[in-house]
């Protein structure tokens, strides 16, 4: 039982019940929550909806459906079936929370692991660098977030593709061309540091134009030439992509991310963009602007001009987004096609996914534009281009010298000392990510970044580091453990069932976070996870237990705790070390 979800089970008693009492005809759907944990583990309002339809009394419903449930649940999931105002409260039985707990020992790693996304590809593009510019903090929400979500899909059984779909061409590119070529680098420099000094000529650059504008149409011109083949700039250009996927690389071996499938940049789409083109001529859905510019018009929408192809000839983003999405669809025949970039690209994408559906093409059901905010400093917009930037290498050198400080105080003796600060930080950093909530706005601050007390990366792994200290203690494998089967599950203590009880939601959650795609439910369950572990045992004795059976089950208990928190941190993308 427990490899399907007390939720999932829980929604087919429901629907069973209420096909029985002939009332599915009255609800859509039931909707199932988690309520306060004195109401149960689960909750759900059908009751009152079916009230207000059948013009029946709340608790009459209520009955009927408790009734009928306790008919039809033979595996005896629920040990109690109540109501309070309207509401119908549904709470685990001590038989189905000791059958999680040995679910948890037996499958270890693949514990809340499903085949919910079995047969279904699932496309996720994040991690969007740009060509010649080093990744600062700004950078860190797409690649952190994505590859979170890639880690949970992949957990749900989903084939997952991973692309970064890097910035490699448009406008910015004739900058750099233009810069490269009047600025004169010093080429020694260039060859030792090619991506901060291309990164300072293009800034030096930006400077000058915003100085004199007249310079910007200059730089066009040099990605114009680009785009028609000028051999001089396709060498520039190649050189500066090279060098670039050199850094991207180092990066994400740093942040712990996983490998991409692929690397495909706007570039690549570049020899598809015509296809593209004549198939929108096709169905009729270009038109011409007053300047010459070509666009799909989405007036009707509420949504402006969708422009293809600029008055001076060069082509856009979207052009190559449609190209991007059609070579997907074709390759990888997807089930979802997920986008992880900032909230400033939501117009961009909803006319991405309307003029994709007026061509045709199911984008308003098979993709998403998974949004997060925007992150800023306290003094305002992170701008490459303005060098208003805190560069993710110093970020992440300064995190690991404030962890290292505080091992050095509290654990001197460590062993693996620079190893351990190493996972810290990283679990430091990413976590601020992950716990907000993706569409809020982030202020970036030192402080709260590099944070390692309270909802932290750092606590979640100081907590399962303690479980592995006490069973150190006991001298034993967690391999080794089994529930001694003279324990009786009627005696569970208030602070071993609460354990217990968050320790069946974990592949609910996950199942969620596969759903809406917000990491921060996962972040909020293991903080939760770990208090309630951290109160448990501050309460009740384990070492000193001298009931052989009690001390067998809390240990059992402990060991599980840890390998819930261990999955759920390398679903976040962070390490779980045993010491600290």
């Amino acid at each position: 039982m427990p490899s399907e979800t007390a939720k999932l089970y829980l929604s087919h008693l429901l629907a069973a019940s209420l096909s029985n009492l002939k009332l599915t005809p009255y609800l859509d759907s039931v909707d199932i929550s988690f309520p306060e944990p004195k109401f149960g583990d689960f909750s759900t309002n059908a009751a009152l909806i079916l009230a207000k339809k059948t013009k029946a009394q709340p608790v009459e419903i209520s009955k009927q459906i408790i009734e009928e449930i306790q008919k039809i649940d033979d595996k005896k999931v629920f040990g109690e079936i109540t109501t309070t105002g309207g509401f119908i409260n549904f709470k685990l039985s001590d038989g189905y929370l000791l059958k999680t707990m040995q679910a948890i020992l037996d499958q270890r790693d693949l514990f809340g692991c499903s085949l919910l996304g079995e047969g279904k590809t699932v496309v996720v593009e994040y991690f969007q660098n740009n060509v010649a510019k080093p990744p600062h903090v700004g950078h860190l929400r797409s690649a952190i977030i994505g590859d979170c979500l890639l880690r949970v899909l992949k957990s749900q059984g989903f084939k997952t593709i991973s692309d970064t779909h890097i910035g490699d061409w448009g406008v910015q590119f004739g900058i750099l061309l233009y810069a490269f070529k009047t600025l004169k680098p010093d080429m020694d420099v260039l060859e030792k540091d090619p991506i901060n000094e291309l990164n300072k000529l293009y800034v030096a650059m930006s400077a000058q134009i915003e100085a004199k504008p007249e310079l910007r149409d200059l730089a066009k011109a040099e990605f114009k030439k680009l785009e028609d083949g000028d051999e001089q700039n396709r060498k520039l250009w190649q050189w500066f992509v090279d060098e670039s996927l050199k850094d991207f690389e180092r990066y994400r071996l740093i942040l712990g991310i996983l490998p991409f499938d692929y690397n495909l940049g706007e570039s690549f789409y570049e020899k598809h963009m015509p296809e593209v083109l004549a198939e929108f001529e096709e169905k009729k859905l270009i038109s011409k602007g007053e300047t010459g510019e070509l666009y799909v018009d989405l007036e009707n929408f509420g949504l402006g001009r969708c422009i293809l192809i600029k008055s001076d000839g060069a082509t856009t983003y979207h052009l190559r987004d449609f190209a991007t999405y059609i070579y997907r669809k074709k390759q990888f025949n997807f089930y979802r096609n997920i986008y992880e970039v900032d909230n400033r690209q939501a117009h961009h994408f909803k006319q991405l996914f309307k003029s994709l559906e007026l061509a045709g093409y199911p984008a308003k059901t098979d993709s998403v534009h998974v949004e997060h905010g925007y992150m800023s400093l306290p003094e305002g917009a992170i701008s490459t281009r303005k060098g208003t930037t805190i560069s993710l290498q110093n970020l992440i050198t300064e995190a690991e010298k404030r962890a290292a400080k505080i091992i050095e105080e509290k654990n001197p003796d460590l062993e693996n000392k620079a190893s351990v600060a190493k996972q810290v930080a990283l679990a430091a950093i990413k976590y601020f990510d992950l716990s907000h909530n993706r569409k809020t706005e982030i202020v970036f601050t030192w402080d709260k970044a590099l944070s390692f007390e309270g909802n932290t990366g750092p606590y979640l792994q100081y907590t399962h580091a303690r479980i592995h200290g006490i069973i150190r203690k006991f001298q034993i494998s967690t391999d080794n453990f089994q529930i001694n089967g003279k324990f009786q599950a009627t005696n569970f203590k208030p602070e071993e069932s609460a354990v217990l009880r968050k320790l069946v939601q974990f592949p609910e959650i996950v199942a969620q976070v596969t759903e809406d795609y917000y990491p921060n439910n996962l972040c909020n369950y293991l903080f939760e996870l770990s208090q309630t572990f951290n109160a448990f045992y501050q309460e009740i004795p384990v070492l000193q237990e001298k009931d052989e059976s009690l001390k067998s089950f809390r240990l059992n208990l402990i060991a599980a705790t840890a390998q819930v928190i261990k999955n759920g941190l390398y679903l976040l993308g962070l390490e779980a070390p045993e010491e600290m």
